[in-house]
């Protein structure tokens, strides 16, 4: 082989896999890293830092997207969450801290309720440097939860959303100790599964490397597809069931004819 001209990124990578029973889903991911690359013996060559340092954060964000869209597609999560950060409640700048004392306190919420939370988290960085939380969480009751109404004092973006009647809801026991929170029904699995992709930004995993931080938390036991097949696009997904700048996906039932849009990768 030729590593020189190699790449280790496939544009327009696919995936098929498998969630159980008759349920398929076609994968386009717009860069993708091959497994094993790193291990290969290549050719001593001396590259910039800067260089460097782009493709070990292009890496990161593919396969945090990546693995981000799995978890969030292969669980059944009940609401989409932002946790913001109060700046009198915790250092909302030191992002290490404040998870280690957001785990911990779900863990102790847990403990006291009974209960088996599962949550995604990516967190996003403020334009100052502060961050705060978007996520999937499942198996908190209704009885912790306090619906917003137009009477609230609240952001723009929810009082449009309450007017059109979405329901809202204030998780009491989280902003008493974090700060401002709305808790969202989730209403397409899919798409919100697609959208939790979009976090993992430039900026985010800049951020993330430098202070070798995560790009995204989870909790433990949650489930994971079976990739079935893989390979590069052959042909333009038709009607697909979401698409944005990273990632493309389509379901079906039968699984012949989402592995005619696959083509073997040429390595």
């Amino acid at each position: 082989m030729n590593w020189g001209s190699y790449n280790p990124r496939v544009r327009n990578a696919v995936l098929l896999k498998w969630y159980g029973g008759k349920r398929f889903k076609l994968v386009c991911l717009s860069s993708l890293r091959l497994p094993g690359y790193e291990e290969r013996d290549k050719p001593k060559q001396s590259k910039q830092r800067g260089a460097a340092h782009d493709e070990k954060l292009q890496s990161s964000l593919s396969r945090s997207r990546s693995r981000i869209f799995d978890l969030a597609l292969c669980n059944e999560w009940d609401y989409f969450v932002t946790l913001t950060l109060s700046s009198d409640k915790v250092d909302r700048y030191n992002l290490e801290a404040t998870y280690k004392r957001l785990a911990k306190w779900l863990n102790n919420f847990c403990f006291r309720s009974g209960l088996q939370l599962k949550y995604l988290l990516v967190p996003e960085p403020h334009k100052d440097g502060a961050w705060h939380f978007h996520g999937l969480l499942r198996d908190l009751p209704m009885q912790y939860l306090t619906p917003f109404t137009l009477n609230d004092h609240l952001p723009q973006r929810v009082l449009n959303l309450l007017r059109v009647g979405r329901q809202i809801y204030n998780w009491s026991a989280y902003a008493d100790t974090f700060g401002y929170v709305t808790v969202e029904p989730i209403l397409d699995h899919d798409r919100c599964a697609a959208y939790m992709t979009k976090y993992i930004t430039k900026e985010l995993g800049a951020s993330a490397i430098k202070l070798n931080h995560h790009l995204y938390y989870c909790s433990r036991g949650l489930e994971r597809s079976m990739i079935v097949a893989r390979g590069k696009l052959g042909r333009e997904i038709e009607n697909p069931d979401f698409q944005n700048d990273y990632v493309t996906t389509k379901v079906f039932s039968n699984p012949d004819e989402a592995l005619s849009y696959i083509e073997p990768l040429e390595v």
